[in-house]
């Protein structure tokens, strides 16, 4: 993944951040529903996500079909970005916002003391909501 470089965090209103990064999430399993795939995605033993894969769909409408092949490709974006993160922050995106895991629940699978662990889910959430562009600032 590109080297991201974030804003003084002084200039970010994280709890607005967070919001957006967790309407993110919940409109990417809306567009794999969309798109005829699981609302959860796979993820693979190497921790990347698995890459959609699409069955072939009768349209009943014209708009119908643009409406799934625009699910299509923002799935297939999406996950594309996803796969490109740090395999640490990676996860933790998946367990806290499609998993919906408590914090608790992710720092127990993983070997980090809870101060730790909130530094960094702070860092994956912002820079995944840099590079999808969800990203809040303050005013």
């Amino acid at each position: 993944m590109q080297v991201v470089v974030l804003p003084e965090s002084k200039d970010i209103h994280y709890i607005k951040t967070v919001r957006a990064v967790k309407q993110f999430f919940a409109d990417f399993q809306r567009f794999r529903v969309i798109s005829g795939l699981p609302q959860k995605p796979f993820v693979e033993k190497n921790g990347c996500l698995e890459a959609p894969i699409f069955n072939t769909v009768a349209f009943s409408a014209r708009h119908e079909k643009e409406v799934i092949y625009e699910a299509r490709w923002l799935v297939e974006k999406y996950t594309t970005m996803l796969n490109q993160m740090e395999a640490l922050h990676r996860r933790i995106l998946i367990d806290c916002y499609i998993e919906r895991k408590q914090d608790v629940a992710i720092m127990m699978d993983l070997p980090y003391e809870i101060a730790q662990f909130k530094r960094i889910k702070k860092r994956a959430v912002l820079e995944f909501a840099s590079v999808v562009g969800v990203l809040v600032r303050k005013s």
